[in-house]
């Protein structure tokens, strides 16, 4: 499930004691390292390959924001310094960065989730108990990451030039595989789980020192020598631990059977340093098989599902790896499993292609070779068979080259020439180039993704239609290079190279337009009015002819949508849109809100209209107007989170009706750019105030949208409120990030923390519709740094409610 609004502390980080036990028991294991001198010699090592470091950033996250307020709702244009600062401290020693964001909250983590959410709550209302009783902020012992903030944190970095990925799993183990597959030379975070993964070093984010970047690295191999166990025992040793898999409540028996027999029981330490200790001697005196494993499911209480601890080894076996502890095929079958969820490329998932090419390529296909031999459809009975081989084989080894893959391409003319095994077809020899040998088909190869991105080649795979790739590098210079993220031109820029044509509602060899049974060469009066269709659309004119039936109308499958979803949510690149489309289902954690103070509603409640309006952009009511519902878990008083709110999509009200996705995500022009943008204002029913906002500038015409939307929602906001929020984006823009970190409180008012909450979660709504939308707005210009800053905001809130005069107030900043 999609967590774009995981603020608070992942709920596990890691075996629980484990961080600990390492720093206390195991000092051996806590080595201080110099990241400059380990780039170094990664660099003798690897001349060909940067040093690269991969970021859990929502383990780093609380790290990061060290501005001295944090209640008021953020200081964003601080905290943008103190990350460019971070990020530069890295490029100067010549390391790149590679961050990843939980992007999910995987079913099985649900409870675990939600006895989070509940905790936090408790911290809120404690915290909002000291600022009422006391006009300030408390100390750090009670921090509370600012709302949002991970959210903004991923926009943030994209926005100075980094990678960052949000994934589609949790973190852990995207960040492990990914370093165990580019060789970083290091994972950067906080969460012991990566000492049980078996994939690069682990750097402490806590103990990092930004000026000399030196940091401890915690050795799999000192802990492993202190326990007494292999590193292929580890994953086992964490399940018996308990952890997102195994729960606790489950190994209480276990535990007490260690402690009593184990010899290395002390009394100097706590308990849980001795069931770690215990576990540790435990497994050493097994044998290292299926069988001990299989055993201990029998002895655990385990349930109804005895498979635990077989899946919970398991999980942390990354792409490639086995273990003594359970079977190959059982280990083969689910890790294929997880890495079709992580960012990583499948031959599985590369094989799903053929739904469709089968279908529809292989069709249109065969249909266009015997339109360019003049001949019947029925080729394979008419026309030469190596003229017929070459030409499908070229034509699908074009297709193919979009997926990185020589296996695509051998798949795909395997399955359009109706052949088994190509290489030992008696017509492909002197045709078919050796699928398997790199030189050949490096010269059909797309451009490779970057090094330290991997949502590339399985991202861009359907099951059911081809979603267009971000970059592409031509073979031949007539092939064009796709620039466009949402052009549905894939197949016109595939069949070009080969002489085919892709114009008007057909295809054509001679650039002539077809429809019907047209002559060539002639175009029909209809095509004579209509012209060619727009720079991007060939494809789906062409689709829709391809098959023989000029006048069948294009159906965009909605996979289609939750796939290019998907790789912008890989990407960083939109906002809660591809768990709702891919699963109607949408979380939001804690915010600073304060649940005593009952004339503002929670933030979930105020933003819910404007949601609905946005589900139904995107899911799309059917014929009977209708759309299926969206699951919400969102945090709110009086909401104990027993089970998700079934939310029903609401149409906005959109002049001529609300336009599709294929409009508002693919379509060009002025008129679909005033489409997507009435579409956006009518989520927050401000459709008649389109050409008003227009006329400002993008951030404050986003300000203003917010804004119009709260004081409409909420009857108890008043007029000093909408000064004191007027005054706040009118001052902001000239202001440094060193002036906003000298400006000094005299007091903090409680509703004016929770004002600042509720906006900076509008914030995250207008991104949202925006991504829904087809981007009228650029998201930097929807971002917190532009707009917003917490203590500058409580500064004019005081001063306006205390009565001050509009010229104080506005500092000067009349317009």
């Amino acid at each position: 499930l999609l967590s774009g609004c995981c603020e608070f502390r992942r709920s596990a980080m890691g075996v629980k004691g484990l961080q600990g036990f390492v720093a206390r028991v195991c000092p051996d294991a806590c080595q201080t390292v110099d990241l400059r001198e380990m780039a170094e010699k990664h660099r003798i090592d690897h001349p060909d390959a940067p040093p690269v470091i991969v970021v859990d950033a929502m383990s780093c996250v609380r790290r990061w924001y060290t501005p001295e307020s944090w209640v008021c709702g953020g200081q964003w244009r601080e905290y943008l310094a103190i990350l460019e600062d971070f990020i530069n401290a890295f490029m100067a020693a010549g390391i790149q960065l590679v961050f990843y964001f939980d992007g999910v909250v995987e079913e099985k983590k649900r409870d675990e989730w939600i006895k989070r959410r509940v905790k936090n709550t408790e911290e809120i209302a404690r915290l909002f108990r000291f600022i009422k009783t006391h006009r300030k902020q408390p100390g750090r012992e009670m921090f509370v990451l600012p709302s949002a903030l991970p959210t903004f944190t991923r926009y943030a970095l994209k926005s100075l030039g980094q990678k960052t990925v949000c994934t589609l799993q949790e973190a852990d183990f995207e960040v492990a595989a990914y370093g165990l597959q580019h060789n970083c030379i290091g994972i950067l975070g906080q969460d012991s789980d990566y000492l049980i993964y078996n994939t690069c070093p682990y750097f402490s984010i806590e103990n990092l020192h930004l000026d000399r970047l030196v940091t401890v690295m915690y050795s799999r191999e000192v802990l492993c020598r202190v326990l007494g166990i292999s590193l292929t025992d580890l994953p086992l040793f964490a399940c018996l631990l308990g952890n997102d898999v195994v729960p606790e409540s489950m190994l209480e028996g276990f535990w007490h059977k260690c402690l009593t027999t184990s010899p290395h029981r002390n009394s100097s330490y706590n308990r849980r340093t001795n069931i770690l200790l215990s576990v540790a001697n435990y497994i050493s005196k097994i044998p290292c098989s299926y069988s001990s494993l299989k055993h201990l499911e029998e002895i655990l209480p385990l349930g109804s599902d005895k498979t635990l601890l077989c899946r919970g080894v398991n999980s942390y076996l990354l792409p490639g790896q086995q273990s003594p502890w359970i079977p190959p095929s059982v280990t083969n079958c689910q890790t294929l499993s997880l890495q079709q969820q992580s960012a990583l490329c499948q031959d599985k998932e590369i094989f799903q292609v053929t739904f469709f090419l089968k279908f529809k390529v292989s069709l249109l296909l065969k249909r266009q070779v015997g339109q360019i031999m003049g001949i019947s459809p029925c080729i394979g009975q008419q026309l030469g068979t190596e003229m017929y081989f070459h030409v499908l084989y070229d034509l699908s080894i074009r297709l193919g080259f979009y997926f990185e893959s020589p296996q695509v391409s051998h798949k795909l003319a395997s399955d359009l020439l109706g052949c088994a095994s190509l290489p030992h077809h008696p017509h492909s020899k002197g045709l078919l180039p050796n699928i398997s040998s790199k030189p050949t088909f490096c010269k059909f190869k797309s451009i490779s993704p970057d090094p330290v991105t991997t949502h590339l080649c399985e991202e861009s795979l359907s099951s059911s239609f081809v979603a267009p790739f971000r970059y592409l590098k031509a073979p031949e210079p007539s092939l064009l290079q796709l620039h466009n993220p949402c052009s549905l031109s894939l197949i016109a820029e595939v069949l070009q190279p080969s002489g085919l044509t892709l114009t008007g509602r057909s295809l054509s060899c001679d650039g002539n337009i077809r429809a019907g049974h047209s002559t060539p060469g002639r175009e029909s009066p209809e095509q004579s009015r209509q012209g060619e269709s727009p720079p991007g659309h060939a494809a789906l004119d062409a689709a829709q002819g391809s098959i023989g039936y000029e006048h069948t109308l294009l159906i965009m499958p909605s996979s289609f949508f939750e796939q290019l979803a998907k790789e912008q949510h890989i990407q960083s690149e939109n906002y809660c849109i591809f768990n709702i489309l891919s699963h109607g289902e949408i979380e939001c954690s804690n915010s600073l809100e304060d649940d005593y103070d009952t004339e503002i509603p929670g933030q979930a409640l105020i933003y819910r209209p404007a949601r609905q309006h946005i589900y139904s952009v995107l899911l799309e009511s059917g014929k009977g107007g209708t759309s299926p519902v969206v699951k919400e878990w969102f945090v709110y008083f009086g909401n104990p989170l027993k089970q998700p709110d079934l939310i029903q999509p609401v149409q906005p009200s959109v002049t001529g009706g609300t336009p599709n996705l294929k409009t508002l995500w693919l379509a060009k022009g002025p008129d679909v750019e005033k489409q997507r943008y009435s579409t956006f204002l009518a989520c927050f029913h401000l459709q008649d105030e389109m050409e008003e906002l227009q006329a400002l500038e993008a951030p404050v015409a986003g300000f203003c949208c917010l804004l119009a939307y709260l004081m409409m929602q909420v009857s108890s906001l008043s007029l000093e409120d909408l000064n004191a929020f007027l005054a706040l984006i009118l001052c902001l823009k000239g202001k440094s990030a060193a002036q906003l970190t000298g400006l000094q409180l005299a007091q903090v008012d409680s509703r004016a923390v929770h004002l600042g909450a509720v906006l900076i979660r509008g914030l995250t709504t207008l991104l949202m519709a925006n991504s829904a939308c087809g981007f009228p707005f650029r998201m930097d210009d929807l971002m917190p740094w532009a707009v917003f800053d917490g203590k500058l905001f409580q500064e004019k809130y005081q001063q306006s409610h205390q009565g001050c005069s509009m010229e104080e107030l506005l500092e000067g900043n009349v317009s």
